[in-house]
């Protein structure tokens, strides 16, 4: 008896790297090509960098990271801009409030809006949202 255990166990686990036959049920056959992982399509098939429907976050996370900055450098060039104009918040809530906007939870006020886009030197109309043209800076 404890023979017959020994030869079902002893038997090699199934190494293919044969990808298994298409099931044709619910849905249509994939195809496999060498360095596809999981079946997933290309990244530069799925990224849509067109520009136009990016969101305020995305754009505003975009521009940071044109000039390589991470959430706390943004923050301190917010800093010393805001200490040029009306003042700014401490650097703890600047670095919260980047985070909300880069994520599309909040969005900013005209004086932070100006003031994100002084700091990251950029047209404060290419962060895509409406600009209150009466603001005075």
């Amino acid at each position: 008896m404890g023979d017959d255990v020994l030869i079902t166990c002893d038997k090699p686990a199934m190494t293919t790297t044969e990808p298994a036959e298409p099931s044709s049920i619910g849905s249509a056959a994939m195809t496999y090509e060498e360095g596809d992982e999981a079946g997933m399509a290309p990244a530069e098939a799925a990224d849509n960098d067109s520009g136009d429907d990016f969101t305020y976050g995305r754009r505003l996370r975009r521009a940071r990271l044109a000039k390589q900055w991470s959430q706390l450098q943004l923050a301190h060039r917010m800093r010393e801009v805001g200490a040029q104009h009306r003042g700014a918040a401490t650097l703890h809530s600047l670095l919260i409030m980047i985070s909300k906007w880069e994520n599309d939870r909040k969005h900013p006020n005209q004086y932070s809006l100006h003031l994100i886009a002084a700091a990251l030197e950029i047209d404060v109309t290419s962060l895509g949202l409406p600009v209150d043209h009466d603001f005075v800076f």
